[in-house]
């Protein structure tokens, strides 16, 4: 049997959308733009991921299309002992997805409240064992897509989730620029501090958030890469790019308002989702509605990047191992549950917790925030050293000087940006 391919380009294009659009990217870049300067924020942001993600996003792209493999054999064709480099990233996705998970069963069970008019206490949800219930129907919901294949499951799936998503994010927008708190939660959220663009830590968080919003450096797209086989790589990347922030800035444009209506704190930070908004939901017309709307739209941000996750080990194990994909999936996902179940059981009735910090808060800085950024390295390092100038340009295509600009970029200045956001992030712990 040959190996699997989208069906056109806009199925490859709809399912890198949805694996860019996840949880983190909805709920996290409204607070982390209105923390950093508000509209300003949106200036180092832009220059990040034009100068920095969209050509790790490309490489990862040419890397996938040029091998025909995923992640681990890929590597090894590149240069045999590389292989392990492409398992390292393989166990930071898994352990990744493994706490994903976790986040996504919460949006589900609010999903589930809000349908049913019956918003639950955050404190009161976690509280009980409740969550592992969600967690595994998330996990299930994941397994099943995947098991489907490339076509029948990721593809068809984000084919119908995507438009989906839009919508309803369309539609809570315009709802909210009606509330009476609307003008001022955009004036919280987008009014801009040009002193902010001074500070380091604005430019850090700005690096931060587009390696992390648009999913690079993770061997999802090279995994979606090697099901391409033809498009120009470039144009792709962007449209992906374009579509995921104009998502993100959009969901702020939901949130702020609401939570200005409601009068409640709008630099809530990570509790904004779990905490703040269901409390805004319940003081605003029409609230039971537009609270199932959310976070139906956050689950399906969510289940389809979960899906982009699954499918990188799954691929390694087909690809690199030869088992079929049922098998693959079954075996990934048995794991994948293990791995996270921790994760789970630190916000249930057991708070399982190392040192006083529950056990997915360590799992999402280890792993979501520091092993991001070690795969996204290297990915660029691998890739842009190693892989072989005339082999990356003939997949980018373009003029002479273009791609000069381009291997310049990814190979000394995406490096660079990566360590200088890794070292950001460990002083920002220890600080």
């Amino acid at each position: 049997m040959g190996r699997e391919e989208w069906s056109s380009t806009l199925g490859f294009i709809l399912a890198s959308i949805g694996s860019a659009i996840g949880i983190g990217n909805i709920w996290r870049f409204p607070y982390v733009v209105g923390a950093n300067g508000g509209g300003a924020f949106l200036v180092p942001y832009l220059i990040s991921v034009l100068l920095f993600a969209l050509p790790l996003m490309v490489l990862e792209l040419a890397i996938g299309r040029s091998m025909g493999t995923s992640v681990v054999s890929a590597f090894r064709s590149i240069r045999q002992r590389f292989a392990a480099g492409g398992l390292v990233i393989v166990a930071i996705v898994s352990l990744i997805l493994g706490y994903y998970l976790v986040i996504t069963s919460w949006v589900l069970a609010y999903a589930v409240f809000f349908a049913f008019n019956r918003p639950m206490d955050f404190g009161a949800f976690t509280g009980s064992y409740l969550p592992l219930v969600f967690f595994l129907l998330s996990g299930i919901t994941v397994f099943m897509t995947v098991r489907s294949g490339v076509r029948e499951g990721i593809e068809k799936v984000s084919r119908y989730l995507v438009p989906v998503l839009v919508v309803i994010l369309l539609f809570l927008v315009i709802f909210s620029l009606t509330e009476p708190g609307a003008l001022e939660g955009v004036g919280f959220y987008l009014s801009p501090d040009y002193s902010r663009l001074t500070d380091p830590a604005v430019w850090i968080a700005a690096f931060g958030q587009a390696f992390f919003s648009l999913s690079v450096g993770m061997g999802i797209l090279l995994t979606f890469g090697s099901y391409l086989k033809s498009g120009n790589l470039f144009r792709d990347a962007s449209i992906i790019a374009v579509a995921d922030m104009v998502i993100a800035i959009l969901a702020g444009l939901v949130i702020f308002p609401l939570v200005f209506t409601a009068g409640l704190d709008p630099a809530a930070g990570v509790n904004l989702a779990f905490i703040t908004l269901p409390s805004a939901f319940m003081e605003i017309r029409y609230g039971m509605l537009l609270g199932a709307l959310f976070f139906l739209m956050l689950f399906t941000a969510a289940l389809t990047s979960a899906v982009s996750m699954l499918e990188v080990p799954v691929a390694a194990l087909m690809d690199s191992y030869g088992y079929p994909r049922k098998r693959a999936t079954l075996l990934v996902f048995a794991a994948v549950i293990l791995l996270g179940l921790p994760s789970a059981l630190s916000y249930t009735s057991l708070k399982l917790a190392v040192f006083g910090t529950p056990f997915l808060d360590l799992a999402d800085y280890v792993f979501g925030t520091i092993g991001l950024i070690v795969a996204a390295l290297i990915v660029s390092l691998v890739g842009g050293w190693f892989m072989g100038r005339t082999r990356i340009c003939a997949e980018i295509g373009g003029c002479r000087w273009q791609q000069r600009v381009y291997m310049a970029l990814i190979r000394y200045c995406v490096p660079a940006i990566l360590l200088i956001t890794l070292i950001g992030s460990f002083l920002r712990v220890t600080g």
